[in-house]
């Protein structure tokens, strides 16, 4: 939903303007004012129509906030469910001291990771900025059970390729823990 125009107001306005004026009593006495020329009926016309308009109005305004409404039950349970978290301060804890054990070029190999997910060995270094330091990093990051090699058969020819992810056991903690990071050392 994008910002509320005068525009967009129209056009909710006009969905409910043509109900609210083909309602059961507006046509009727519509028909009655047109026949007849006494100005009280003139005036009951008028009347009518202004009704239409404030029942128009009203109806915009009821759907929008109900539209509201909506929106802000989804978000609330969306807040809730990611208030919950499928690790306990002990595991944060515990990943906190790991990340605080690696190099900013370690720190920004996980953050590459999570945004990447398992990536193929030789490609994770040519994506390192600072290659004399990828190997300390590396193994860094999979001395503090971070990160983890796997490996999957080549296709069409003998052989395996190496790939580097995230350790499952911490990728939720990991993700939280992240955020922000101005990366430096990965592309």
């Amino acid at each position: 939903m994008g910002q509320p125009t005068f525009s967009t107001f129209l056009r909710a306005f006009g969905k409910h303007w043509f109900t609210a004026m083909s309602g059961g009593a507006s046509v009727p006495l519509a028909a009655f004012a047109i026949y007849l020329s006494k100005p009280p009926l003139k005036l009951l016309f008028a009347v009518l129509a202004v009704g239409c308009l404030v029942y128009s109005c009203f109806r915009v305004w009821h759907d929008s906030v109900n539209e509201l409404m909506e929106t802000i039950s989804g978000q609330s349970a969306e807040i809730e469910r990611l208030k919950h978290r499928d690790y306990d301060e002990e595991h944060r804890r515990l990943a906190e001291r790991k990340l605080g054990a690696l190099s900013e070029l370690g720190k920004d190999l996980i953050w590459f990771l999570l945004h990447h997910d398992r990536t193929e060995s030789d490609e994770l270094r040519r994506r390192c900025q600072h290659e004399p330091e990828f190997n300390d990093a590396i193994q860094r990051a999979r001395e503090q059970d971070l990160v983890r090699p796997t490996m999957a058969p080549i296709v069409g020819r003998p052989g395996y390729q190496h790939f580097w992810e995230v350790n499952p056991q911490f990728l939720t903690v990991l993700q939280d823990l992240s955020g922000r990071r101005n990366v430096v050392y990965f592309r």
